[in-house]
Order: structure tokens, then sequence, then C-alpha cells
């Protein structure tokens, strides 16, 4: 089967924590978008840093314009996030439609999947090491119970283990 509309999801946001995740799961999409329509859409899903409450009693005005920049950094932190990620598809001659988006990645991931009506959604899965890893694999699962197309879970070749990356096919 061609896949020619494919997905990849990444968590870029925690990028230093999660990039074995995250970098498993690029070089198999590229390996797929390379057989196919060289063209890969790569959607991170990420949430703006809560309003610290530290900062005592502040006019309503001040806080939000401090909001509003807080916003905006991270928005642009994630745009060079992407740049950064998708840089080596891109160098392997892959056209690259980026999604940036924020919000709850169990919605935004099947949201975006539907409609750009993605034939193949291929995620990072996360080993569960922490907390944030089971919430976060707790995404991969409801994603490919929801998701309309074939999901693939990728995880990372084991740390000096040798081997191939995992890929795990979610159709039941």
């Amino acid at each position: 089967m061609m896949y020619t509309t494919i997905l990849l999801a990444a968590a870029l946001q925690n990028w230093d924590r999660y990039s074995a995740h995250a970098l498993a799961a690029r070089e198999v999409a590229a390996t797929l978008a390379k057989g196919t329509s060289h063209h890969l859409h790569v959607l991170s899903v990420y949430d703006y840093p809560p309003l610290s409450m530290s900062m005592g009693y502040i006019p309503a005005e001040i806080a939000s314009r401090h909001q509003d920049e807080r916003r905006r950094r991270t928005d642009n932190l994630m745009v060079q996030k992407m740049d950064t990620y998708v840089a080596p598809l891109q160098a392997e001659g892959l056209e690259i439609t980026p999604i940036l988006r924020t919000g709850n990645p169990r919605d935004i991931i099947v949201q975006v999947a539907t409609s750009i009506k993605a034939e193949l959604l291929i995620l990072g899965s996360h080993s569960k090491r922490g907390v944030l890893d089971i919430a976060l694999g707790g995404t991969a699962q409801q994603v490919s119970k929801s998701a309309s197309c074939l999901v693939v879970l990728v995880s990372p070749k084991r740390e000096g283990g040798g081997g191939k990356q995992r890929v795990e096919d979610t159709r039941s």
C-alpha cells in the first residue's frame, strides 16, 4: 500500500528529554515518505507555561501583557524547534508541511490527521519511566484508538542493546 498523506506527530516541547522518541519516529517517517510522495506533514502539539502565582498581586493588564509575552516566546521557541527537527528531512529532499498547535495532544493529533485526510499517522511512543511518560504513552494509545487511519508507534533503539527500532502497527 502506498501512503501519500503521512502525518508525523512529535513531542518537541521537551526536546532534550524526548529527543530519542522524536528522532526514531522521524527516521521511520522519512523512510516511508521517500518511498512515496516525498511529502511529510509534521505536527507538534505544545502547551503554554502557566502564569506563575509567585508574582504576588499585579494589575490584570500587566499580568495579561506578561502572559502574552510568555506565549509569544513559547511560540517562537516552538517554531525554532520545529525548524531544527525538520531540517534533516528537508536536506534529504522531502517537502515538509510543519504544523504547530496548542492544546490537548490526544484531540489535536486526531483532528489534524482527519483534516489533512492522513492515510498514515506516525507517533513516537514513549517509554514508561515517569508520570509524564505514562501520560504521553497513554496519548499514543488513545490516538491509535480514535484515529481513522493506520497508526504506527515507533520506539527508539534500546541504549547499547543494538537491534532495530521497534515499529508497532496498531491495526486490530
